[in-house]
């Protein structure tokens, strides 16, 4: 009985050993005498048939670099600020998919073995060649980074902040295939590249990050006048935007900004012109409800900014102020609409404005607001939620001299109402929603005292 077992092992053996010498040594240690480890990465891949085994040897020296490049680019990401990691890692992980596939159309199929319905291949990548070809692949990336840095900063110079940032941007997209690559060189040689520190994606976006830190926006001109309400202040105004991080302050051209009475109400945006500025005028509006000063804010906009740029910028606004010239006129309000109805909550708006802009209401006064309030279109829209209704109104008021019966100024305006319950609904809304703006309704109010 021992002996039996004895020699069914003996037999098992031999057949194991026999099965083995059939491997090729290549494919079990991953290693080769012709190929050694200092000259070429080795890739073994076991398939059913040729091409699977092939496609698994590739896949083999595949993720050996996938591995390799990771380890190498494990510090990079410390380099950029917490809201910029995001956008390197995903440009990263881009870059180095590209670069895989690019190292592995550069492989060799040194070896093909058949045993027993098995295909065992081998594959190879020449170190030192492939590292000739990368070393000229990552110059190119440099070079090409260079020539938009450089760009960018004579661009800067020039006062054409955003066509400079287009160029760090695409510097920042650029780079990271200079990280990869440079991983991919420093894991295949066992050295740092030369000119690694050349250029650096956080050296990048805080060059960039710095030109917005030194944008500023000045007053140049119109500020403290004086003006009766609803005329145009007797001087323009005028602001710069200015990059002061150069040897000389330079004016940024092409600058969104936004132009703002006190109140809230827009006046203007408008973008810089070739020098930095921009130049406006404006009515004078009462903006502290009691009618004797206004102001007027100036603001940069930054939807030109790329939006992980746009912390670095200063939210600092200029400020424009004014004062009102006292003039006593009074009123009298009278608004209806298309069947000559009073409509007391417009009234009630009109009375507020006219008090905010110094002047007073009274029926018997010699100025009569006479406004007339009509529909100008009203319909069903279906919604996924049921029907709705839609109302849109236009208000047109007339300035008189009751004396003269003489129109003085006429200014409109229009509004719209929504409702899910019923039209009425829609038509109050609407009638609620047609105002006069601030600086228009002034203007008109002081058409009184131009016909005085």
């Amino acid at each position: 009985m021992v002996r039996n077992t004895l020699h069914s092992l003996l037999i098992l053996m031999l057949f194991t050993c026999s099965a083995l010498a059939q491997v090729p040594e290549w494919a079990k240690t991953n290693q080769h005498k012709k190929y050694p480890s200092s000259r070429f990465l080795l890739g073994v891949g076991l398939g059913k048939d040729k091409s699977a085994a092939v496609e698994a040897a590739r896949a083999d020296v595949a993720r050996q670099i996938q591995v390799r490049i990771e380890s190498e680019l494990e510090n990079v990401e410390s380099e950029f600020r917490d809201g910029d990691r995001s956008y390197l890692k995903a440009e990263i992980v881009n870059r180095t998919k590209t670069v895989v596939t690019e190292t592995i159309a550069g492989l060799e199929i040194a070896e093909t073995q058949e045993n027993k319905g098995q295909y065992y291949v081998l594959a190879v990548l020449n170190r030192e060649k492939y590292l000739s070809g990368l070393e000229v692949q990552m110059e190119e990336v440099l070079q090409r980074t260079g020539q938009l840095v450089s760009g960018a900063r004579e661009l800067v110079q020039a006062g054409k902040v955003f066509g400079a940032l287009t160029n760090y941007l695409d510097a920042q997209g650029v780079i990271p295939e200079f990280y990869t690559k440079s991983a991919l060189y420093t894991a295949l040689s066992g050295r740092k590249y030369p000119n690694v520190e050349q250029f650096t994606g956080a050296g990048i976006l805080a060059e960039s990050r710095a030109v917005l830190s030194n944008i500023t926006l000045q007053s140049l001109a119109g500020n403290d006048q004086q003006c009766r309400a609803g005329e145009v202040l007797p001087q323009p105004l005028r602001v710069q935007v200015v990059y002061e991080g150069g040897t000389t302050p330079v004016g940024v051209a092409g600058f969104p900004l936004t132009v703002r009475y006190a109140s809230g109400e827009q006046l203007l945006r408008r973008e810089t012109d070739a020098q930095g500025m921009l130049e406006f005028t404006a009515v004078a509006t009462p903006t502290d409800n009691i009618g004797q000063a206004g102001a007027i804010r100036v603001g940069l906009e930054l939807q030109k900014v790329p939006e992980h740029l746009r912390d670095i910028v200063s939210r600092s606004e200029v400020v424009f102020s004014y004062s009102i010239l006292k003039v006593k006129l009074t009123f009298a309000v009278t608004v209806v609409d298309q069947n000559n109805a009073r409509q007391s909550a417009i009234e009630e708006d009109l009375v507020r404005a006219i008090n905010e802009n110094g002047f007073s209401v009274d029926p018997q006064a010699p100025y009569l607001v006479a406004g007339q309030v009509i529909v100008l279109n009203q319909k069903e829209i279906p919604t996924p939620s049921g029907k709705q209704f839609l109302v849109e109104t236009r208000l047109q008021l007339n300035l008189k001299d009751t004396v003269s019966q003489k129109t003085l100024a006429t200014v409109e305006a229009t509004g719209k109402g929504l409702d899910l319950q019923t039209l009425d609904g829609a038509l109050n809304k609407a009638f609620r929603n047609t105002k006069i703006p601030r600086n228009r309704l002034a203007a008109f109010l002081q058409s009184a005292a131009a016909g005085k």
